[in-house]
């Protein structure tokens, strides 16, 4: 069975405010080698708090935690050697160029310089023809995609990213799914904070749903959808004698008959255009599914 990359056990963190504030209450997690993971949950939920004690920022109050077997307390270095990490705000020093940016960063990382592969990435960000430029010039989509390739550009098998669509254009969104996508193939683990639920739908394999310091479920993608959402016919025709194209969304059942449904439109003297299912999308489902935090909650802890 193959192990996890990324282990964590009933981790527990709580801020010494007044009053104290519990940002983890016992999360545990398990991300597996070249899976793409996605964190969704409210704001507060404990995700960044989780990220930090994943690179060895912060350290937590209890539990355990390992990143390809290595324990961030105890050997923060060779931790920090298997992740590249791209907050909401990418560490770059925007009066350089992305040049002098990215050479400072591989020599951070202890990485090789590699002009060429860095190149390649680079033009896959649309970005090439600007690296000889300042970062003052760069839109703040332009900033973040700029991160996002640097860290995609070294050698890491661990890429964790925060809100890494923000501040991104349509184009800039799909670009970067393109690469991730990419980096998928070679086998990179991808762990990911969001709330483009579009995006998390195109990249994620698993969602892991955080709440109030915990994980109350992990589970592939679709699966979740299956599992949460609602799931409708959408019918579309045309009346007798009519152009206009009149669409319905009737919801699905156990008991539900595509053919009955099909054959009254036909007796109808109507013309069918379209007969399909489908599911709510992802971003309802967690809506939905968030609303009923306090039931699940409770549901959880009498289990």
């Amino acid at each position: 069975m193959t192990q996890p990359i990324i282990l964590a056990n009933d981790i527990r963190k709580t801020y010494p405010t007044k009053p104290p504030v519990t940002a983890l209450a016992g999360l545990s997690l398990s991300v597996f080698p070249g899976e793409t993971l996605a964190l969704l949950g409210p704001n507060g939920a404990g995700k960044t708090t989780f990220i930090r004690i994943l690179l060895g920022i912060l350290l937590p109050d209890s539990g355990h935690i390992q990143v390809g077997g290595q324990d961030p307390i105890q050997s923060p270095q060779k931790v920090a050697d298997q992740i590249r990490f791209v907050p909401e705000q990418p560490f770059l020093e925007t009066s350089w160029t992305l040049w002098q940016n990215a050479r400072f960063w591989f020599s951070l990382w202890q990485e090789p310089w590699d002009k060429k592969r860095v190149t390649d990435i680079l033009r896959r960000f649309d970005l090439v023809h600007r690296a000889d430029e300042p970062l003052t010039r760069y839109s703040r989509g332009m900033q973040q995609r700029a991160g996002l390739a640097l860290a995609l550009a070294t050698h890491a098998p661990i890429i964790v990213l925060d809100e890494p669509t923000l501040g991104l254009d349509v184009l800039g969104v799909q670009e970067t799914i393109d690469v991730l996508q990419e980096a998928k193939q070679l086998g990179k683990t991808i762990l990911f904070a969001s709330h483009d639920m579009s995006f998390v739908e195109s990249i994620a394999d698993r969602i892991a749903l955080v709440a109030h310091g915990r994980v109350l479920e992990v589970n592939e993608t679709q699966a979740f959808r299956k599992k949460h959402g609602k799931e409708y016919v959408v019918l579309r025709y045309r009346p007798h004698g009519s152009e206009e194209l009149v669409t319905q969304r009737i919801r699905a059942n156990g008991h539900f008959s595509e053919e009955q449904l099909w054959r009254e439109v036909i007796d109808r003297g109507d013309s069918l255009v379209e007969l399909k299912r489908e599911l709510q999308p992802l971003s309802m489902v967690i809506q939905e599914y968030l609303q009923h935090l306090p039931e699940l909650e409770e549901r959880s802890e009498l289990s």
